[in-house]
């Protein structure tokens, strides 16, 4: 959804309140697909501030998730915030990267929504901070089950500790 800022930029208005709900595709986020089971929604403003345009504001959304440890399938909502300066296209400090930008006095609203919302995910999504994931073994999902295996490996590099802890 895009938004027209003239006002803004040619000082009619100081800002602009912005609510909006827009359906966010399903992406790509670290090799895991992630579709979003409800609509993306924005509250926030955008405003002139001594002739540089920002927005600020809150995006949120409920989207399906694979757990990083026990491999099922999750809901969790998930929340950002933006604060940024808008660049106009042609402008010469502006670097396509790493802004958001204006084109024909128009911001793309849902490109910035889902950028925060990625932005605001963790590394590893995991459905339970106590989820106790899959045995390396026999891979059991330890949250339903414990399984009898053995797993006494240690890692090579601390091999010389485990051996002073047994000398004791």
């Amino acid at each position: 959804m895009k938004v027209g800022v003239t006002e803004l930029i040619e000082a009619q208005k100081k800002e602009l309140h912005l609510e909006i709900e827009d359906e966010i595709e399903t992406m790509n986020y670290a090799g895991d697909e992630i579709s979003f089971t409800q609509p993306a929604t924005f509250k926030g403003r955008i405003y002139n501030s001594n002739g540089d345009i920002y927005i600020q504001g809150c995006v949120e959304s409920v989207a399906e998730f694979c757990c990083h440890r026990c491999l099922k399938r999750f809901q969790q909502k998930i929340m950002g915030e933006v604060h940024e300066k808008l660049f106009d296209q042609d402008s010469p400090q502006m670097d396509v990267d790493e802004y958001f930008v204006m084109k024909n006095n128009m911001v793309d609203i849902t490109k910035i929504m889902e950028n925060t919302l990625v932005l605001s995910l963790p590394m590893k999504i995991i459905c339970d901070e106590h989820c106790r994931g899959l045995c390396l073994v026999c891979g059991t999902d330890l949250n339903e089950h414990q399984c009898n295996c053995k797993n006494d490996e240690v890692d090579p590099r601390l091999a010389k500790l485990k051996d002073l802890l047994q000398q004791n």
